[in-house]
């Protein structure tokens, strides 16, 4: 792998694409964002979102025309459960030297503990728990996706506002501010919700989250979203503690695992630790140790 001049991390989610560009050394040069590449948003998406983010953090460096094949990239996928998926996106490589292809989980969880030993909970458009063990084992927890996991996220949060909104529209509950606020999103009548929905996928999902969040405080419907989400991640926690009590934890995600903070379970939170660092070096970590 002497031609590497390069390695690049990739953090890919349902409603965006974070890149960071390193030397052989593993040391950060430079990060650059790009459109969503999830996997199940479109495989050749995913790859035109990735590699145009990457040629934006190359262009940076004054790099007009990166040479693909003088690249390594760690890439942590939203959607690389699905075998399927992983495969074509593994064969679509659009030329780079050597990919490493994880879960967004994975990639998270080595940003979270430095490339150590440990476990997190992530929570961002979706949701899962991982934990990687001193003896080398993995395991995980929820990461079946969208709509039927995702749990405690921002997809979980948009689920949540779009059946209230369905509820306020058949008469059976009423409306708020919070639902009006709602509604001047998805549209007031049957027919503009149907229509939203048509075209809803995991992200239009999770834009509906800010909302919600900005009537915790004074809406209950919202609160209730809000403390099932905070339940939810602490479910998740219990389930990678189950054999392993003393597992550190950490929970990440940036924005709104931040603001869901005040809706976890107290004790629960309190036995949980801050994020070392984040999904984006996690990949770039990962890739790193591929090739040490």
């Amino acid at each position: 792998m002497s031609k590497i001049q390069y390695l690049i991390g990739v953090d890919g989610g349902g409603t965006g694409t974070r890149i960071c560009i390193a030397g052989p050394d593993g040391i950060e040069k430079v990060r650059s964002d790009g459109g969503a590449s999830a996997l199940g948003q479109g495989i050749d998406k995913a790859w035109l979102n990735i590699s145009q983010a990457i040629k934006a953090g190359f262009a940076a460096l004054g790099i007009d025309e990166p040479d693909f094949a003088q690249c390594a990239v760690g890439l942590g996928m939203s959607g690389v459960h699905n075998p399927a998926w992983a495969e074509e996106f593994k064969q679509k490589n659009p030329g780079f030297a050597k990919i490493v292809v994880e879960t967004d989980g994975f990639s998270t969880l080595l940003g979270a503990t430095n490339g150590q030993h440990g476990g997190i909970i992530a929570i961002g458009t979706g949701s899962i728990g991982e934990a990687w063990l001193p003896d080398g084992q993995r395991l995980e927890v929820g990461g079946w996706g969208f709509p039927t996991s995702d749990e405690g996220s921002g997809a979980f949060l948009g689920l949540k506002a779009i059946n209230h909104v369905q509820r306020i529209i058949d008469g059976r509950r009423p409306v708020t501010e919070f639902g009006r606020k709602l509604l001047s999103i998805t549209g007031q009548t049957k027919a503009e919700i149907f229509n939203w929905m048509g075209q809803m996928k995991q992200g239009e999902c999770a834009s509906l989250s800010p909302v919600v969040m900005e009537f915790g405080a004074s809406d209950e419907y919202a609160r209730a979203f809000l403390q099932e989400a905070g339940q939810e991640i602490e479910q998740i926690g219990l389930a990678l503690r189950a054999h392993h009590a003393d597992l550190p934890l950490a929970i990440c995600g940036g924005g709104l695992s931040e603001a869901l903070r005040p809706y976890i379970p107290a004790d629960f939170l309190a036995s949980t630790l801050r994020p070392q660092k984040d999904s984006c070096a996690g990949a770039l970590i990962l890739i790193y140790q591929a090739l040490a």
